[in-house]
């Protein structure tokens, strides 16, 4: 359009202005285009890694519900009388959520009325309620009636004999110690922030957006870092060299990441701090 235009017809025009505002505008983001297509892509590639992860973690959660079942269903049918059967309530109540998600809540609730009935002198007094959820409040409150009569009362809890841990399984939560990662993007942060929620580890991260401040801040933290990341894929030469020459001056080494991959950092920071665990317990073995 501007070149159709005549140069000595529409010297400052609207036209024009507008005209030359829109080329500006386009250049600009033809310019921009390549980082844009990388962010885009990456977003892409953590969405498609989060539900990979997530439907890992589902199998693994699903496998320790179905043990969580088992053992509670056991722990029902060891109870010998009626104020044990009835405190079984107390123990089942907290895995409300992990029942149902696979679909056992009814059946162990059902077995707790069985047994209940089974230990009762005045025949079957336990019964449907409502849903079976509002069952086994019914019952649990009992129990807690039950158990503030007596000096001593019962406290039935499961066994683990068909899970491989009391607590539900999550592969960080036995992670600790402290993380300084330079690079990378919010995005990148808050995915990997979400998956070590539970975890002991203290994460000083700075992204690729951070200010001069926050870099500062974080080459302080180096020294007494457990791990120290780069993650090559979005991160300044700049912030690089600094995140180096902080590393030198304390006597630590830095782990180069070329992804900007959910995945491959979380594995760093897991393999990172478990060897570091690792390497403390064999001193400590060799020092006794």
């Amino acid at each position: 359009m501007l070149a159709h235009l005549n140069a000595d017809d529409f010297v400052d025009s609207l036209t024009r202005q507008k005209l030359n505002a829109k080329a500006d505008d386009l250049r600009q983001k033809l310019a921009d285009a390549p980082l844009l297509a990388a962010q885009t892509i990456d977003r892409q590639m953590i969405l498609k890694e989060e539900r990979l992860l997530d439907e890992r973690l589902n199998e693994q959660a699903n496998r320790w519900r179905q043990g969580l079942r088992a053992d509670l269903l056991e722990m029902i049918a060891e109870q010998e009388d009626f104020y044990s059967a009835t405190d079984a309530a107390i123990a089942i109540r907290p895995h409300i959520h992990d029942l149902k998600a696979i679909g056992a809540l009814e059946e162990v609730v059902e077995a707790l009325i069985q047994q209940i009935n089974a230990n009762s002198e005045e025949g079957p007094v336990a019964r449907m309620r409502g849903s079976y959820e509002q069952t086994l409040s019914f019952i649990y409150n009992k129990a807690l009636e039950n158990r503030a009569r007596v000096d001593r009362a019962p406290d039935v809890q499961p066994r683990v004999r068909h899970r491989t841990t009391e607590k539900r399984p999550n592969p960080y939560s036995q992670l600790t110690g402290k993380v300084v990662i330079f690079g990378g993007h919010d995005r990148l942060e808050t995915s990997v922030r979400n998956r070590l929620r539970d975890a002991d580890v203290n994460l000083i991260w700075c992204t690729a957006q951070a200010g001069p401040q926050l870099a500062e801040q974080a080459e302080s933290h180096v020294a007494s870092a457990d791990l120290a990341l780069i993650v090559t894929g979005y991160t300044s030469h700049k912030l690089t060299d600094k995140a180096m020459q902080a590393a030198q001056r304390s006597g630590k080494s830095v782990e180069m990441i070329n992804t900007t991959g959910v995945v491959r950092v979380l594995e760093a920071i897991e393999y990172g701090l478990k060897s570091k665990l690792l390497a403390k317990q064999l001193n400590g073995n060799g020092n006794h």
